[in-house]
C-alpha cells in the first residue's frame, strides 16, 4: 500500500497573511510503519535511546538493531550514495519498507549541499599530478597499479575541467568510432578506437602530465597521461611519439602521430580513460560526436565490475527484475538504439538487477 505523507509548515495551524503560505512537502510511504514509529525528525540522542531500549531485550530484534545502525549512516552519506542505498533496499524486499519509510522522511528536510571540499585532493601540491590520488609515480609501464589501491572505494566525485587545469578537446580532429567499450569476440574492449590515418595527429584530451611512453604489448606505441584530478587516459597503437616521460602537457597539445603498431588491423587510435587503473567507458564522460563533455562534474560508483561514471544532470534508471532494453526505452520515451548508444551496449547485452542505464 502507497501512502502520500504531506508535512505542513506552523504556519498552516496560525493565521496566514497573503506571504506566508503553508509550505507542503510530500513523500511516497511504503505502507504504514516508520523504524521508529514517530513522524517526528529524531535527532541521534533519540534514537540512540531507542536502540539501547532494544539492545536490553532478552533476545533483540536482530533486523531492526541492524536497520537502526544503517539509518544512522545515512546522515553522512551524498545524496547519490543515499539515492544507491535507497534502491539497494527496495531490491532486498519489503521487510525494509519501515526502513525506507524513514529515509525519505529524513531525505525530505536533509539539504545537500555540492560543496566545493569534495574537490579538496586538486589544491594538494606535488610534482605528479594527483599523487594524493596514487602515491606513486611509475614510468616503466602503463598500467601499474594494484587492487589495494582501489579496493576499499565506494564513491568517488571528480572534476573534468576547471580554470586551473584547462578544457576537455578531441583526441583527433575527425570523430569516427570503430568499436565502443565493452565485450567484443569474446574479449574485453577498455577503450573505444576512433578512426583515423598513419600519421594524422593525436592531441591530450585534458592537460597533464605524460608519465609513461613507449612500446608495450599489445597496444604498440602508447602514450598515459596522468591528469590532476585523478584520470589517466592512453593513446595506443601510435606511429610516433612526440613527447616523453615527466613532459607537462595542455589539452589538445601534440602527443603523438597516429598509426597501426602492436595489435592491431589497421591505423586508428585506442583511446582509454581509466581511475587507478580501472578502465572506465569513455562514453559515459565523453559526448565524442559533439566533442564535448557529458558534464564538468561526475561521480563515479564502484561495483562488482568497476567504476560506473554518472555525469551530473544526467539520469540514471535501477534495472529491475524482469527489465528488458525495449521496456525501457519505452517508458523513458527514447528508442532502443539510442539506449544502446549512450550506455555503450549492443541490443542483446543481457541486464542485472542493480545495473545503472542512462536514460536522459
Amino acid at each position: 500500500m502507497l501512502v502520500i505523507y504531506a508535512g505542513l509548515s506552523l504556519s498552516f495551524i496560525t493565521k496566514e497573511t497573503e506571504t506566508e503560505k503553508p509550505v507542503k512537502k510530500a513523500v511516497v510511504m511504503y505502507g504504514d510503519q516508520t523504524l521508529f514509529n514517530t513522524l517526528e525528525k529524531l535527532d541521534d540522542e533519540h534514537i540512540q535511546w531507542h536502540y539501547d531500549s532494544l539492545k536490553k531485550l532478552e533476545k533483540p530484534p536482530p533486523l531492526i538493531m541492524s536497520q537502526i545502525e544503517l539509518f544512522l549512516t545515512v546522515k553522512t552519506l551524498t545524496k547519490l550514495e543515499a539515492a544507491l542505498l535507497l534502491d539497494s533496499l527496495f531490491e532486498s524486499g519489503d521487510e525494509h519498507y519501515a526502513l525506507i519509510n524513514q529515509i525519505n522522511l529524513f531525505l525530505i528536510d536533509h539539504d545537500f549541499s555540492d560543496a566545493e571540499e569534495e574537490f579538496a585532493y586538486l589544491d594538494h601540491n606535488s610534482d605528479y599530478p594527483a599523487h594524493l590520488i596514487y602515491g606513486s609515480w611509475i614510468t616503466t609501464k602503463p598500467h601499474p597499479y594494484s587492487p589495494e589501491l582501489y579496493k576499499s572505494d565506494t564513491t568517488q566525485r571528480l572534476k573534468l575541467m576547471d580554470k586551473s587545469f584547462g578544457d576537455y578537446v578531441s583526441p583527433v580532429d575527425k570523430i569516427v568510432i570503430t568499436s565502443r567499450f565493452g565485450y567484443r569476440w569474446g574479449r574485453a574492449h577498455r577503450g573505444i578506437d576512433l578512426d583515423l590515418q598513419v600519421w594524422d595527429q593525436v592531441k591530450s584530451a585534458f592537460s597533464g602530465k605524460v608519465r609513461f611512453a613507449g612500446y608495450f604489448g599489445g597496444y604498440g606505441r602508447v602514450v598515459v597521461v596522468r591528469h590532476d584530478n585523478g584520470l589517466e587516459t592512453l593513446y595506443a597503437h601510435l606511429h610516433r611519439f612526440k613527447v616523453v616521460a615527466g613532459d607537462d602537457v595542455k589539452a589538445g597539445d601534440i602527443i603523438a602521430l597516429g598509426g597501426s603498431s602492436g595489435n592491431s588491423s589497421g591505423s586508428h587510435l585506442h583511446f582509454e580513460v581509466r581511475f587507478k587503473g580501472i578502465a572506465l567507458n569513455p562514453d559515459q564522460l565523453i559526448n565524442f560526436k559533439e566533442k564535448s563533455l557529458i558534464s564538468n562534474k561526475v561521480t563515479l560508483v564502484k561495483s562488482s565490475w568497476g567504476f560506473t561514471v554518472i555525469p551530473d544532470g544526467v539520469e540514471y534508471y535501477t534495472v529491475r527484475k524482469g527489465d528488458y532494453l525495449f521496456k525501457i526505452a519505452e517508458e523513458y520515451g527514447i528508442t532502443c538504439n539510442d539506449l544502446c548508444k549512450i550506455n555503450g551496449i549492443r541490443r542483446n547485452t543481457p541486464l542485472q538487477v542493480g545495473q545503472k542505464i542512462r536514460v536522459i
